[in-house]
């Protein structure tokens, strides 16, 4: 092994190919704290070619593949954990900006740049780029496409997916689509980008990737807002769409669990004197400077507080206000990862069955274990809710541990029962492969399975997540 590590050393640079386990060690810290397989090395390319020279050479000597973004996913899908001697590609030295183009509103990247460069970089140009959730000092472009990321912008931006003009990857076999073009309309043959967007590595490795950027929506506007029911806050959402038009980006719903939990955790206190059983934090943004947001948004919030739907509002007075607000509801997210105990579920079902799923998910937890504290909060506006689940007050995490399968179970299920899924936006990765043919009809997971073998005969890439 050491002849194969001398040859891939002298095409990446010694200090790009770490092999000690101390020295790969931070590439094993998967968030979820899944068990990991050690890999042969951890290669680190500096551009395109040595992706694919290193892709090579992995096929050579009969390595798996797994590509490694920022390490910010939930389902185990960048770390090894099948028992076959794999490498870890991370594209981390891959950062760079490699063009921006006004005219054409877009922005060609490196994989490996950190989604708040590429949020900072556009707005340094004017340009806005809407992809956004709380993982982004961290997470990379290539790992955000791989799983396509949702956020919390997707309700008006649409998720990952919905960002991308055209995409550069590393096929199984080592050489290179370039497919970065920058065109808003094409209808030649078959869309191929899409294909690799959401495969979590299976197909291909992504290096690029044209993204659409927007102009910038300084006029934004932020609301914490105290409502009775799921139920109302399905029609706030419609009457806010009616009465501000398409403006809505953000409409993130809190449980009073969760919103106990964020402010335990971020040591930050929610702004609203009414206490209530649900919380919203809605954000409004333009780039229409003569559109006075912050008064069309508290009038459309008193006239439904008069109406019964809101309890009570706060609307931002401030920068960092409207940060605050924010950080309450991140810190929701972040104690989750922390808390190595709790269960992290990320599903979705049709908006109008919102409640319902509340309901019936919260009511077949308990029954099935009285004192466990079920804790939802999420992107209501897509229907993507997080039900989260946290361990009864007086059980310790060891024990907490048996019922976890089960308890993961009747989340799936109950979203199941209402046609949806038990991934809206974290993927499949290896945690959720098992229940990954509950979501997907025999046809379908044959047609699945059959472009993966035609990318992949051999099985290489990531051959222990999502689909075999």
């Amino acid at each position: 092994m050491q002849q194969a590590l001398d040859k891939i050393i002298a095409t990446l640079g010694q200090r790009a190919v770490l092999t000690a386990p101390r020295d790969m060690e931070k590439y094993l810290d998967d968030l979820q704290g899944v068990t990991v397989t050690q890999p042969m090395a951890v290669l680190r390319p500096a551009n395109t070619d040595q992706v694919a020279a290193t892709v090579k050479w992995c096929r050579a000597n009969n390595l798996s593949i797994v590509p490694q973004g920022g390490l910010t996913g939930l389902t185990g899908a960048a770390v090894p954990t099948a028992p076959s001697p794999s490498a870890i590609i991370a594209l981390e030295r891959m950062n760079a900006i490699r063009e921006v183009d006004l005219d054409n509103n877009s922005m060609t990247v490196d994989a490996g740049v950190v989604l708040s460069k590429v949020q900072s970089s556009a707005k340094q140009a004017g340009r806005y780029f809407p992809l956004h959730h709380g993982g982004q000092d961290s997470s990379q472009i290539g790992g955000n496409l791989a799983t396509n990321a949702g956020g919390n912008n997707a309700l008006r931006y649409g998720t990952a997916r919905d960002q991308v003009l055209g995409l550069e990857v590393v096929l199984p076999d080592g050489t290179i689509w370039n497919g970065l073009r920058k065109l808003r309309k094409n209808t030649a043959g078959y869309d191929l980008k899409h294909l690799f967007i959401g495969s979590e590595g299976t197909l291909g490795l992504i290096t690029g990737a044209v993204l659409k950027l927007g102009a910038y929506p300084y006029n934004r506007t932020t609301a914490f807002v105290a409502i009775a029911s799921v139920e109302a806050a399905l029609h706030l959402l419609r009457s806010l769409e009616n009465q501000l038009g398409q403006v809505i980006s953000a409409f993130e719903l809190m449980s009073k669990a969760a919103l106990e939990f964020g402010e335990a955790v971020g040591k930050n206190r929610q702004p609203l004197e009414q206490q209530s059983d649900w919380y919203l934090l809605i954000e409004a943004e333009t780039s229409a400077k003569a559109f006075d947001l912050e008064d069309a948004l508290m009038a459309a919030l008193f006239e439904a507080n008069e109406n019964g739907l809101v309890q009570d509002a706060a609307i931002a007075q401030s920068v960092g206000q409207r940060q605050d607000f924010w950080k309450l509801r991140e810190a929701i997210a972040a104690g989750f990862v922390d808390d190595k105990s709790a269960i992290k579920c990320d599903t979705a079902v049709p908006v109008a069955a919102l409640p319902e799923y509340l309901r019936a998910t919260a009511d077949a937890l308990t029954r099935y274990l009285p004192d466990v504290r079920p804790v939802p909060f999420g992107h209501l506006g897509d229907g993507n809710i997080h039900f989260n689940i946290a361990r009864p007050k007086d059980m310790n995490a060891e024990t907490f541990m048996q019922y976890r399968l089960q308890l993961s179970k009747i989340v799936d299920q109950e979203a199941l029962k209402l046609n949806g899924t038990i991934s809206a936006e974290h993927g499949i990765g290896s945690l959720k492969k098992h229940r990954f043919e509950n979501v997907t009809g025999p046809i379908e997971l044959s047609l699945l399975k059959r472009v993966r073998r035609a990318f992949d005969p051999d099985g290489h890439m990531n051959p222990n997540v999502s689909i075999n």
